[in-house]
């Protein structure tokens, strides 16, 4: 699968009008969402905690009258009664209201999985290179900017990301390499990342050799990374014997069944066979096969 870099500019712009009109009344709401400031941290999204948080209550009140009031319209529209109309419209009103603040609230949360995915991937191929420029006598600064320039056009590079944020921090804050890296492990998104830059602070703070610390880890992330391409592997087989069992043999062993006691005649369960049928070709169908895509991008690496 292919990432294209993320932009978090529309993400920046849709806080930016929320956040101008709730002002200082957001600050008493801060606090319910206490840990959701370090979510953002892990995400990289560039906006401060107040204006997400003016963004979710802003977009979930906006989202929720929107979708009552539409509801509502469309209810006396089709004839129904005002008691009918109110009450469809309020039970829809509160799932989209629902819908919304969840799906707003879990973002960062989604963004940190999904760099976590992917900077683990890379993190293989990154102390490789780390290792190779330190072969070279490239001091720590300098191979952090050269990480920063390995982004391939059109792809998303978590490991290029993180290095941008340790070179800022150095260039614009004023901090040390060393510094620098001990600020973001407070914010990496994976641990195995964290455990990297960790061995890095502590081979440099006791003076021991950057370059052997650089190849034993490439190595070892080399070996973890090919047992878990056998794993997946493995993993993928079992789910393409699942496919052929839940998508091909179960569904024609169904309609099969259903098709010989309709010409029997009766019904199973009180259902009528043919609704049985229509059930199963158009809903259980359907739902298996998203469920299996679903568990396949759980497992599948981002690219």
């Amino acid at each position: 699968m292919i990432n294209k870099k993320v932009n978090y500019d529309f993400i920046e712009f849709l806080s930016l009008a929320p956040y101008r009109l709730l002002g200082e009344k957001i600050k008493k709401f801060s606090g319910i969402f206490a840990g959701l400031q370090n979510q953002l941290m892990r995400a990289d999204i560039k906006v401060a905690h107040e204006a997400y948080v003016a963004m979710i209550l802003f977009f979930t009140s906006l989202g929720g009258i929107s979708i009552f009031a539409i509801t509502i319209l469309a209810s006396i529209i089709s004839g129904a009664t005002i008691i009918t109309a109110v009450l469809a419209s309020s039970i829809m009103g509160l799932i989209g209201t629902t819908i919304i603040f969840i799906t707003l609230f879990s973002y960062p949360s989604m963004q940190v999985g999904n760099r976590k995915r992917i900077l683990e991937e890379e993190l293989p191929y990154v102390a490789s290179h780390m290792a190779v420029l330190s072969k070279a006598n490239m001091p720590p600064e300098r191979i952090f900017r050269s990480i920063t320039k390995v982004e391939a056009a059109g792809m998303k590079s978590i490991a290029a990301e993180e290095a941008r944020n340790i070179i800022r921090d150095v260039n614009f804050l004023g901090y040390d390499i060393i510094s620098a890296m001990e600020r973001r492990v407070r914010y990496a998104p994976s641990p195995k990342f964290v455990d990297y830059l960790d061995g890095f602070i502590s081979v440099s703070r006791t003076g021991g050799s950057l370059t052997s610390y650089f190849m034993a880890t490439a190595k070892a992330l080399m070996d973890s990374s090919r047992i878990a391409a056998r794993q997946l592997l493995d993993t993928l087989g079992g789910i393409a014997e699942a496919y052929i069992s839940m998508m091909v043999v179960f569904p024609l062993l169904v309609i099969v069944m259903l098709s010989i006691m309709g010409m029997i005649g009766g019904n199973l369960g009180g259902f009528g066979i043919l609704f049985l049928m229509q059930l199963m070709t158009y809903l259980a169908i359907p739902a298996l096969a998203l469920i299996l895509l679903l568990l396949l991008d759980s497992i599948m690496p981002p690219r």
